[in-house]
């Protein structure tokens, strides 16, 4: 049976995208626009017609940003088109040293629920690391969606920093970093995918089955994860918020304009694709 044609996999892919500018991976490279639309996938009609027209797919991902409308180049780059935007913490880490991305997760997690934020997080393994989401909904406050995104995500980095750095000198890795990768139009991976590179599945995990993790939960045709990971509390975050805008202030405009080098994921994340 074909991944993609699981009707679980359709359902949690198709719950994340909605509403966010997809990225696809496909054999012949990495797709965010067709006949020059942004690609969006609204249910699963929109999801088999992608699967159908972009050929193999290995894996989608979704904006921090869900929109309005995605109909037009100007509405993913009008900033008033943008309903909600999603704290996420990057655990940049190897698949060996998983039990120590574990660990860093559930500091996060602790943090977040001493913060009163407990029903609106999920985890979403995405191979060599984890990506930890708050669910853009459970924040309500009139404030611009990205400077609430960039502020939650840096105010937790910064409380966990230095603990961060104890569990990686604990488990004697190399490769273990906790990082705000908030950016306009930045992507992360959609659940129930395949990691680009390595064979295992992004596989969703809910905060109170982070103890029963195993890394084998990732594994192709025999994988593992919670159903209900898109649950959410509507306000649930915005002491939170309030809190992280206070302490650190909006998106930095400073850092639109920084560009590193020519990585996949620089190519991926920053440059403007061709007219696909």
């Amino acid at each position: 049976m074909d991944h993609f044609s699981r009707a679980d996999v359709r359902r949690a892919i198709v719950d994340f995208l909605r509403g966010r500018w997809v990225s696809v991976q496909t054999e012949n490279g990495f797709r965010r626009y067709l006949n020059g639309r942004p690609l969006r996938v609204r249910d699963e009609v929109e999801l088999e017609a992608l699967l159908r027209l972009l050929g193999p797919v290995r894996t989608f991902y979704g904006t921090i940003e869900i929109y309005r409308r995605i109909e037009s180049r100007e509405d993913v780059y009008d900033e008033g088109n943008v309903i909600s935007a999603t704290p996420t913490w990057d655990i940049d880490s190897e698949i060996n040293n998983w039990r120590a991305t574990v660990e860093v997760i559930r500091e996060i997690i602790n943090f977040l629920s001493e913060e009163g934020v407990k029903n609106s997080v999920f985890i979403i393994w995405s191979g060599n690391g984890a990506h930890v989401h708050i669910h853009p909904l459970s924040i309500s406050l009139n404030i611009n969606p990205l400077d609430i995104a960039w502020s939650v995500t840096e105010f937790v980095r910064l409380k966990l920093e230095l603990k961060v750095e104890e569990i990686r000198r604990k488990h004697n890795v190399e490769k273990l970093v906790l990082a705000n990768e908030i950016r306009p139009r930045r992507v992360f991976t959609a659940p129930l995918c395949f990691h680009r590179k390595l064979d295992v599945v992004t596989v969703p995990i809910l905060p109170e089955d982070l103890e029963d993790f195993d890394i084998s939960w990732t594994s192709p045709g025999n994988f593992r994860f919670s159903s209900e990971w898109n649950r959410f509390s509507r306000g649930e975050a915005d002491a939170l918020a309030k809190r992280a805008y206070e302490s650190i202030g909006g998106y930095p405009i400073v850092s639109r304009r920084r560009r590193k080098g020519k990585r996949l994921e620089d190519m991926l994340w920053f440059n403007e694709p061709p007219n696909l």
